[in-house]
């Protein structure tokens, strides 16, 4: 069941709301909690019931390591935790890739079978990681079991995030007295997930097409005109679909009363990769960054060692994102990006300042620089195999041609660039989500990202909000009802 569907547009959202209001009215928050966890175990069991077993025992399981390591914090026992929940992903989502790439290498025979990956393993498995270091280091106090079941199963960012942290959650069930279903999170969150249901139905799924026709038919060699359109179109499909799922996951916490962080703050306007990642699935770089890349030594054993610690993380971020060596190398790729940056930052006499440049050239070709090699990795994340990557690689080097501008190009709609010229100036220059949307909230780093602050357009105390609010949600169902588009999958569901 997913955000654009129907199902939970016309049936599923409106009854959780009914009836949340109804219980906070008449039968108390807790009641409210139990409720929120039932609907979002329903709502997860609505992709594949079986599974709904994997979660509720990894959630349980989770939860019992992390009452042992709050009475008694173990390190053997956080290590036991980890290799828990690592095993899982393992098994589910790496043991065909590895048995495969065992089986090329060795000429062996394996054959582990069909394996589906569950919906969103990935997710609340890092998630209940993030959660087990936390409580062993310490941060996390609260270990009321509901809390804990609501932060792990939450409908609005169970499937592909934000990843959140415990006490940016748990903190706002402690310290409020009940959801809060008023009309100004009822219309900032209408609006926030009106905006995501856009970007979602309209820009990423009217891109796919383009990007499946160059990807799906790579082996034919795109010219160079094909081969830029398809990685192109690619560039903003996942943008756009992924930056608009955070924003319905956002939106719909938010008409509950939930505050998540931010995911996206425009990262093709990034002057650097530096920046990029700042910006760029912000939850999962804090994450790496405070999960990997810090433990494993950071930046404070000299330049050498910071840069393998750069590299580790990438690739093993690449390889978070799918079983594919594809995905290691696109991990590599930036990897390889933000040691350069890091490196020439060095040589500027500038590392460990601001990563950003306020001289307009400077900044103008930083964007476009950065955007290329954003553009030229994407070419690998989204390719189904090495041949494939290498096909579209070679068309936008010019080797497989120049191609025409006459509209008759095997592989590709012209049509395409009619998009792009609308689309290029709309992520360069417009303002993002939470520019247009957000009041100040506690829950985003200030420091991190000043400018969703000092930019803001829209407040909630604005008459006309509202109205607006209600329009977009409106226009947004509407095109699901005439395209119906919204039954195409998000990108980040699978992994």
């Amino acid at each position: 069941m997913l955000f654009s569907s129907a199902p939970f547009l016309f049936g599923f959202l409106p009854a959780v709301i009914l009836m949340v209001w109804l219980s906070e009215r008449y039968a108390g928050t807790r009641l409210t909690l139990s409720l929120l966890v039932f609907v979002s175990l329903f709502f997860y069991a609505w992709w594949n019931p079986p599974y709904l077993i994997l979660l509720v025992v990894s959630v349980l399981a989770n939860y019992g390591f992390g009452i042992s390591l709050s009475r008694s914090p173990s390190r053997s026992l956080l290590s036991f935790a980890i290799i828990f929940n690592l095993s899982l992903i393992a098994y589910f989502k790496y043991a065909g890739f590895f048995a495969d790439s065992v089986n090329a290498t060795t000429g062996t025979s394996f054959d582990l079978g069909a394996i589906t990956l569950p919906l969103a393993i990935s997710f609340f498995t890092f998630q209940q990681i993030a959660y087990q270091v936390d409580v062993y280091q310490g941060k996390v106090r609260d270990t009321d079991f509901l809390h804990y079941c609501l932060f792990v199963t939450f409908f609005p960012q169970l499937i592909a995030g934000p990843i959140v942290h415990h006490k940016e959650i748990i903190s706002q069930f402690e310290e409020r007295k009940k959801f809060n279903l008023c009309l100004d999170n009822f219309v900032a969150g209408g609006l926030i997930f009106a905006i995501g249901l856009y970007k979602k139905v309209v820009i990423a799924d009217g891109m796919a097409p383009f990007a499946d026709s160059v990807f799906d038919q790579a082996l034919e060699g795109p010219n160079v005109f094909e081969a830029w359109g398809g990685a192109l179109a690619y560039t903003m499909q996942i943008y756009f679909d992924f930056s608009g799922y955070s924003d319905m996951a956002i939106g719909l916490a938010r008409i509950f009363g939930i505050k998540l962080p931010a995911n996206f703050a425009s990262p093709y306007k990034a002057s650097n990769i530096v920046d990029f990642w700042k910006n760029w699935h912000m939850t999962l770089s804090r994450f790496l960054r405070d999960y990997l890349y810090i433990p494993l030594g950071g930046n404070r054993h000299g330049d050498m060692r910071r840069y393998a610690n750069l590299l580790i993380t990438m690739i093993l971020g690449g390889l978070w994102h799918g079983a594919n060596w594809t995905f290691v190398f696109w991990g590599g790729l930036h990897g390889a990006f933000l040691m350069i940056n890091h490196f020439w930052r060095k040589v500027r006499g500038v590392d460990g300042r601001s990563s950003s440049t306020n001289r307009p050239i400077e900044r103008t070709m930083g964007c476009a620089l950065t955007f290329v090699v954003v553009v030229v990795a994407w070419v690998f994340f989204r390719a189904d195999n090495w041949g494939d990557a290498i096909a579209i690689i070679e068309g936008m080097t010019g080797l497989n041609g120049l191609g025409s501008l006459d509209g008759q190009w095997q592989l590709l709609d012209s049509d395409l660039y009619l998009w792009l010229v609308v689309l290029l100036p709309v992520i360069w220059l417009a303002p993002n989500t939470q520019e247009l949307a957000y009041d100040r909230d506690p829950v985003i780093d200030f420091q991190a990202h000043p400018k969703l602050y000092h930019n803001v357009l829209w407040r909630l105390r604005n008459r006309w909000l509202g109205p607006f609010a209600i329009a977009c949600a409106v226009a947004a169902i509407l095109v699901i009802v005439i395209r119906k588009a919204g039954s195409d999958d998000f990108i980040y569901m699978v992994f």
